[in-house]
């Protein structure tokens, strides 16, 4: 409820933002939370209940995907998590970027936010600092990026129904795949830094294990499926580069590089 009521007061004009609640056959508060919000912002926020639940993010967001193509009002689509808040300014500063036809997708600053975060949320704040703050500006420079923040990306609708108007769904990361097919697609994913919110990370080792686990099988699963692309200019311009080439593997082969430096 706090989350709706947040996006609901976000600095952006009221009759250009409509709010697609997914209800992936919740079992707890959030059907009723999320009826008593359509009732509370008629028109502005839409509950959609999905019965056969449970099969994963991307079957869940393709499900809204579906209802949304029956219409032609929207001009983009923010995907995002329940559990991300969202700043005052924070999508109006994303949304600006899609003014250019070359930009694709947008992607925010995602930074820790736990009310009283301990000593595992505390590193995850710092992880964020240099892996998000620092990596993706350079990424922009460099004019590529490796990945949109599941929790926090802008697309147009163009771009969207470019690369096939659906998640992938046979992947862990559902987020770096369509990253990739959007410049693949020939248009440009940028990273917002003045665009901030706030998401709710592990507070012990064993969700961050699990965390971090998934992130890791994902990108085993994109390193794969993308394989004749890395440090193939003539495949893409940038996403071929010899410095995407190393962020990645950087990434990809930090568990054996974590594993070297203890042994």
């Amino acid at each position: 409820g706090v989350t709706l009521d947040r996006l609901m007061k976000l600095a952006y004009p009221a009759d250009r933002l409509r709010v697609y609640v997914i209800d992936d056959g919740s079992t707890d508060d959030t059907p009723r939370i999320a009826i008593d919000r359509s009732q509370l912002y008629p028109g502005r926020v839409v509950h959609i209940r999905r019965v056969a639940g449970g099969e994963g993010k991307a079957h869940t967001l393709n499900y809204g995907l579906d209802v949304l193509w029956e219409s032609e009002w929207a001009e983009a689509v923010l995907i995002m998590d329940a559990d991300v808040i969202y700043t005052p300014d924070s999508l109006r500063r994303m949304a600006r970027h899609l003014a250019d036809p070359a930009v694709g997708a947008v992607t925010a600053y995602i930074r820790e936010g736990s009310g009283a975060p301990n000593w595992v949320q505390r590193f995850i704040g710092f992880e964020y600092i240099t892996a998000t703050g620092a990596s993706r500006r350079a990424q922009n420079v460099l004019g590529f990026l490796a990945c949109l923040s599941g929790g926090a990306q802008l697309h147009s609708r163009e771009n969207l129904l470019a690369i096939g108007g659906r998640i992938f769904d046979d992947t862990l990361a559902e987020d770096t795949f369509t990253t990739f097919r959007t410049q693949i697609g020939g248009r440009l994913a940028i990273f917002e830094p003045n665009a901030v919110v706030y998401a709710e990370e592990p507070d012990d080792l064993v969700g961050l294990w699990k965390q971090r686990l998934r992130w890791a099988r994902g990108n085993v699963q994109i390193t794969d499926v993308f394989r004749g692309l890395w440090g193939d200019r003539s495949a893409h311009g940038t996403l071929g580069s010899a410095s995407m080439s190393l962020l990645w593997f950087s990434i990809f082969l930090m568990p054996l590089f974590q594993i070297g430096a203890t042994l």
